[in-house]
């Protein structure tokens, strides 16, 4: 099972890194990388931010990347390889709070990028953690936090309250608070509230159309979303106000090779809203 577990978690980030790398280049490249020299990744998973980051940053900068997960720190270094940024980036198995902490201590960093990763859940007071990378700044130095706003984008065009279904039913499945301060869209507020300065927010759309034309679509959907998805309705779907039928209607939408698969229908889209937040010291 637990070689189940880890092949599906490097398919999941797999997929995942190349959907979002056109999105994710765009926002590396607000932030004004050249000339700054010391950067952190924190959360970096597949590595897509990692060589976005050393590409943007140029051939001086070095780029730490963070993963409390062994395997996908090693896919993540076996994609600067590929890309050609190895020289530049390094890797280490650590908690960001921890890393932040230490770098506070006097070795702070130029520019900070969170993706994904400041998430209740994987942080236990988002706002504290916002805070503690702040405080890794460098005078001068720019915190970026970018989500793909998963929780906001159309992935069923056409299914308006099934996917409303789906996606209460996935919170509800992870965990994710309903409101309040701990809440995935409060980003604005945990930069203000960390005290940056000049924070800014660009909405950088993902979108796909027709869903052939781009071959990294349908692995993003079926490695990532689609199993996200039907495990949320499986586990709590009732509890978000779905019926056996909804279900059912569920799993006929979402599965590959079945004759109502959504990604199949000739007007078939999607679009991801994804947010990145930057705030400087």
């Amino acid at each position: 099972m637990a070689n189940d577990n880890e092949a599906g978690l490097v398919a999941y980030l797999k997929a995942n890194r190349a959907f979002m790398a056109p999105v994710v280049e765009q926002a590396v490249g607000l932030l004004g990388l050249k000339g700054r020299h010391r950067i952190l990744d924190v959360g970096t998973g597949g590595g897509g931010g990692l060589v976005a980051l050393a590409r943007a940053a140029g051939a001086q900068a070095r780029v730490l990347g963070v993963d409390r997960n062994e395997s996908a720190l090693a896919l993540a270094v076996r994609h600067a390889e590929e890309e050609g940024v190895l020289g530049q980036v390094h890797t280490e198995a650590a908690d960001l709070l921890q890393v932040a902490a230490r770098a506070a201590g006097g070795d702070r960093f130029d520019a900070i990028w969170a993706s994904d990763v400041i998430w209740p859940g994987n942080v236990d007071d988002p706002a504290a953690a916002v805070a503690r990378l702040a405080g890794a700044l460098s005078p001068g130095g720019v915190l970026a936090l970018f989500t793909s706003n998963y929780y906001s984008s159309t992935f069923l065009p056409g299914h308006a309250r099934l996917e409303r279904q789906l996606m209460t039913a996935s919170e509800l499945d992870w965990g994710i608070p309903a409101d309040g301060s701990h809440h995935y869209a409060r980003h604005v507020h945990w930069m203000t509230a960390a005290g940056l300065r000049d924070v800014r927010l660009d909405v950088l759309p993902r979108t796909a159309f027709p869903a052939d034309a781009d071959p990294a679509v349908r692995p993003y959907l079926e490695n990532a979303v689609w199993p996200q998805l039907l495990a949320g309705a499986r586990a709590r779907g009732k509890e978000a106000g779905m019926t056996e039928e909804d279900i059912a209607r569920a799993e006929a939408l979402l599965t590959p090779g079945h004759p109502e698969y959504v990604a199949d229908e000739p007007g078939y889209y999607m679009i991801h809203p994804t947010l990145l937040v930057t705030g400087r010291r």
